[in-house]
């Protein structure tokens, strides 16, 4: 039985939920990480498809890309390496002033200098004899130096006026190569067998700020509601389909965003608020990629009984150049096409994408204690 709902926006949202669990049912996806993106990446190159994942991503079921505009993962990562720092001052509190002058003069007698990453070993090797209570404190506080220094030299070729762009794996033809050797599959959508409860997702409860019938449409517009409510069926194939793990480059260390993460003090936050702002329930950096659901030779053959009129049916046509439900792809290579046929009583929408074309359908999102690997 169609699902309705008396707020005009909320049957498109039925209806979006009911696609959203059969999409993630059909492809064995879960429902405690997946989003969908809309519109869909159809990436052309490594840019284009970094781009698509280089996101924090907004705690909804659909993330509508016209409507939040989300800071980079890159930016707000390399701010808070930024915003780290481990002063000497430091480090010599928590060791004691004639601690810390014993171990200077120890240094000096060592030649060649010890290597910086080997520091917090050399130190605890000579504190478990002649500072036994601070060895740990010690070797922790240079470690975390050593990560901290390490971190942002490896952000430096990636900033400033001459930066090398933010890369991740997979490239653009690492994932053309990974869809190449992926399975296909099809499944079918029926709304009047739709199952529009996502109390259970990882973000549950009414999410309006999508499109509606077309993309950039509102989901309370006249012809949208007619659509929602409507018998509307979707005959879907993939030839191939993946999910696909999203790691980004040389410039991240996964360590120093957990050390960042698991403490709110100074150190090793040069201002201690900045958790907050970053990781706070409100901060900008609640939520990272882990992983993208992509693929190519999509055919989605949808049907609507909807009874519109002929200006409705010559407002979709004309539309349909700029996508439509589910997938709200605009047209804009021959790699995509959108063809619509429409009589009384009958609309008939077929979405396609050319074969070895890839098309990223949604993300995997984590929570920023999962992705830092804190639980």
């Amino acid at each position: 039985m169609i699902t309705t709902y008396d707020s005009p926006a909320e049957t498109m949202t039925a209806v979006t939920d009911g696609w959203y669990n059969r999409l993630a049912a059909s492809l064995n996806l879960s429902i405690r990480h997946f989003q969908l993106l809309q519109p869909p990446g159809v990436p052309v190159s490594d840019q284009a498809l970094w781009d698509c994942f280089n996101v924090v991503p907004p705690a909804t079921l659909k993330y509508n890309r016209w409507y939040y505009q989300q800071p980079t993962f890159f930016s707000q990562y390399a701010a808070v390496v930024n915003g780290l720092s481990f002063p000497e001052s430091a480090f010599v509190e928590d060791i004691g002033a004639d601690t810390y002058a014993q171990w200077q003069a120890y240094l000096k007698t060592l030649s060649p200098p010890p290597p910086a990453n080997t520091l917090p070993t050399v130190w605890f090797q000579w504190a478990m004899v002649n500072a036994p209570s601070v060895a740990n404190i010690g070797r922790s506080d240079l470690a975390t130096q050593l990560l901290i220094s390490g971190a942002q030299a490896a952000l430096e070729p990636y900033e400033g006026p001459n930066a090398k762009p933010a890369d991740f794996f997979p490239s653009f033809s690492d994932l053309k190569n990974t869809l190449r050797a992926s399975p296909g599959t099809s499944f079918f959508f029926d709304s009047t067998d739709d199952d529009p409860d996502v109390s259970n997702s990882w973000v549950p409860g009414d999410d309006p700020n999508y499109f509606g019938i077309w993309t950039g449409s509102s989901a309370a517009f006249l012809v949208s509601r007619k659509f929602a409510s409507s018998k509307i069926t979707v005959s879907i194939q993939f030839d191939h389909f993946a999910v696909v793990t999203v790691t980004p480059g040389q410039w991240y260390n996964s360590s120093l965003l957990h050390q960042a993460w698991a403490s709110q003090s100074t150190p090793p936050w040069i201002d201690s608020s900045d958790w907050q702002t970053y990781f706070g329930d409100s901060g900008s950096l609640t939520h990272a990629v882990g992983s993208i659901l992509a693929a190519d030779g999509i055919t989605l053959t949808l049907t609507s009984d909807a009874d519109f009129t002929p200006m409705e049916q010559t407002l979709i046509k004309g539309l349909a150049a700029i996508g439509d439900w589910p997938a709200y792809c605009p047209v804009a290579s021959s790699a995509i096409s959108n063809t619509i046929t429409t009589a009384p009583g009958s609309t008939t929408i077929q979405f396609k994408s050319s074969p070895g074309i890839p098309v990223v359908l949604g993300l995997n999102v984590f929570d920023i204690r999962s992705y830092v690997g804190a639980g």
